[in-house]
């Protein structure tokens, strides 16, 4: 029913753009919204399972949502990528498979560098020089994250920390995340 009165306002003239990525959690709240103004009413199988459904759904689209496959036609790994420089870097992503952005060889700038790294399943290594200090934002719905010696596993495991290298003015802003699967980053 949302979608077809949201279909129809659009078509209608009535909106100029509706943002689709509403509609989904929408639905869910509707749902959540009649199972509980209709508590002590017969059992609703149906618009329990459905709901479960639908959040499941949503879960993914947020999961997906954030990830940007940039860096080619590769969708499925294994893909190894190693810039030689700040001007080639690029968001990395991938759906599934094994991912490795080896920045080692890379002269980061005195100030910040911002990478982002994404997969939807499977494995993510990000290689990086020894002198540059990483800022690292790590997260997955369900895996491990294993950076400098720091781990942390499990449904929901995230790892957001600052590791020093030897050179403190070079910073490298790393945001990495996975739906399910594993990161590592290492020197």
């Amino acid at each position: 029913m949302l979608i077809g009165v949201a279909w129809m306002l659009e078509i209608a003239g009535a909106v100029d753009e509706i943002t689709w990525s509403y509609l989904l959690p929408a639905a869910v709240i509707v749902i959540g919204a009649g199972l509980v103004a209709d508590s002590r009413g017969p059992t609703h199988g149906g618009l329990v399972f459905l709901g479960i459904v639908l959040t499941l759904f949503l879960l993914v689209d947020v999961s997906v949502s954030s990830f940007s496959f940039t860096t080619g036609d590769t969708v499925i790994g294994p893909s190894t990528h190693r810039p030689a420089s700040v001007e080639e870097l690029v968001d990395y992503g991938i759906f599934a498979g094994e991912l490795t952005v080896n920045l080692s060889d890379i002269v980061f700038p005195v100030d910040e560098t911002e990478v982002k790294v994404n997969a939807f399943a499977g494995s993510v290594k990000i290689i990086v020089p020894t002198e540059v200090t990483v800022e690292l934002n790590a997260g997955t719905f369900a895996g491990e994250i294993r950076a400098f010696g720091k781990r942390s596993e499990g449904l929901g495991p995230r790892l957001d920390e600052t590791f020093t290298g030897s050179d403190a003015g070079r910073i490298l802003v790393i945001d990495v995340s996975t739906f399910a699967g594993e990161i590592e980053v290492t020197r």
